[in-house]
């Protein structure tokens, strides 16, 4: 699964991660190249790498945004602490 980088403190309201970032470049602008789609499961971690959560994409429109954003889905029962 592909770990992804996020700011868990820059979530919506119904706790979309919007922020997504992999190997530094933001995640809209990869997924099509990493052969990613809407339903997929990617590794959500922060900065400080001191947990994980696996999250479920899905391209959804993002207010703080205004546009269209692929965003990350945490599943916080498969959280994991480090």
């Amino acid at each position: 699964m592909l770990r992804v980088l996020t700011d868990f403190n820059a979530r919506t309201q119904d706790d979309l991660c919007f922020i997504l970032k992999y190997g530094g470049v933001d995640l809209n602008t990869r997924v099509d190249e990493l052969g990613l789609s809407k339903g997929d499961k990617v590794i959500l971690y922060p900065d400080e790498e001191d947990f994980e959560v696996i999250a479920i994409l899905d391209k959804r429109y993002v207010d703080v945004l205004g546009e269209l954003a692929w965003v990350g889905i945490p599943e916080w029962s498969t959280i994991v602490r480090k």
